[in-house]
């Protein structure tokens, strides 16, 4: 028995490449659905097919369809931040 493929996701879109940030970041999303609803919640993952939100103080994630999601926001961010270093060709100064 032959298995259907199984699409991939394109990680050379800037739109799968921006969840995943927010996915890193563990930013607050609100989506809006095909059908006006919202949903709001911090993404947990993506795949081709669905997006894992998880809502605040739910133990389980939400699984929503890609194909009935109008418009994905930003609302804030729920993890703390972490503090990103950039590296520079500059030599350090020395300790005054």
């Amino acid at each position: 028995m032959a298995f259907a493929s199984q699409p991939e996701l394109d990680t050379n879109l800037p739109g799968v490449r921006l969840l995943q940030e927010w996915i890193r970041v563990g930013l607050v999303l609100q989506l809006e659905m095909a059908n006006g609803s919202l949903h709001e919640g911090i993404l947990q993952w993506q795949d081709p097919e669905f997006l894992a939100l998880q809502s605040v103080g739910s133990e389980w994630p939400k699984l929503i369809k890609r194909s009935q999601v109008s418009q994905i926001s930003s609302m804030s961010l729920a993890k703390e931040p972490t503090q990103v270093t950039i590296p520079s060709s500059r030599p350090c100064l020395p300790p005054t």
